[in-house]
């Protein structure tokens, strides 16, 4: 397969160390992907809000250079970016009069769109499960995690077409290859207040809360997750999230390639993991130490 990349705005700025780790857990697994040149922002929320055409040409504009680039996937780690290529991409294949405008609009075609595709939808999907578990260098089978999906990488399940939308398995199933507990626990698909974090904090923080609230509760060491706004919303907010719960607390907060990636033996420095606000490092370091010591006193 000839795997493109678009890391987005979030990977090269606030979320940089979700890209550093995705890149090197990649080249761990021997995965060649090519970054897609001229990209641009897929559009967010901003592009919609100031018209349909302009929402729909801003995020296909890369998925048609993706074609001309001859990827046959698009890896695009990003769960915001995703939904917005794959309901762009999917509006547009419904409706012949409008991919006439937006093609003429970034001048490109778009009768067959490279599939844009989020990198647990790739390890689920091609036979990576022996790859990964022949990988593993690192015991981190004492480490207990809820993995946090949000709102966007199952759902709305007729544009994303991925994993069970309000139970999602894809994140739990490829941390359990490496060892991890994966914790059951209600909160996997809560959402995390995303944008609104810019304009109603207090929502936001409210919103955090009851997901903090869910994990510590089914006994979480670490929250995983799989989005960049769902990452910076739950680390940046620990010490309102505190005071509104009446306790002090420390959860790290991590991306699943960081977690997969230390478990096959990376360093944390190459994963980006110094980059947190609540520093992982301590909890991963302890969960191998642990496991060590338990094994040399049986």
């Amino acid at each position: 397969m000839n795997y493109g990349y678009y890391p987005g705005c979030s990977l090269e700025g606030i979320s940089v160390e979700y890209d550093h780790s995705i890149r090197s857990l990649f080249a761990a697994l021997g995965v060649e992907m090519t970054d897609l040149s001229d990209w641009i922002c897929c559009g967010t929320l901003a592009a919609p809000s100031m018209g349909r055409l302009l929402g729909l040409a801003t995020p296909l504009w890369n998925v048609a250079q993706a074609r001309r680039a001859g990827y046959d996937q698009l890896i695009t780690p990003c769960s915001a970016c995703l939904y917005h290529f794959k309901n762009a991409a999917k509006q547009v294949k419904e409706n012949g009069r409008l991919r006439a405008q937006v093609e003429k609009i970034i001048e490109l075609p778009l009768d067959n769109p490279t599939p844009s595709i989020h990198p647990l939808e790739l390890f689920s999907n091609n036979g990576f499960e022996t790859r990964i578990k022949e990988a593993v260098q690192r015991d981190l089978s004492e480490l207990k995690v809820v993995s946090y999906y949000g709102c966007h990488i199952s759902r709305p399940a007729e544009v994303m077409q991925f994993d069970a939308p309000e139970n999602p398995q894809s994140m739990d199933r490829l941390l359990s290859w490496v060892g991890v507990q994966s914790l059951d626990w209600p909160g996997k698909v809560d959402c995390c207040g995303a944008h609104l974090s810019m304009i109603k904090p207090d929502i936001v923080v409210e919103m955090c809360t009851g997901i903090v609230d869910n994990a510590l509760a089914a006994g979480a060491e670490a929250v995983v997750v799989a989005c960049p706004m769902c990452h910076a919303n739950l680390d940046t907010r620990q010490e309102e999230i505190a005071e509104r719960l009446g306790r002090p607390f420390s959860l790290p907060i991590l991306y699943f390639s960081q977690v997969v990636g230390y478990a096959l033996g990376l360093e944390a420095k190459e994963l980006g993991m110094k980059k947190h606000i609540v520093d992982p490092v301590p909890l991963m370091l302890a969960k191998c130490r642990q496991r060590q010591v338990q094994e040399a006193a049986a």
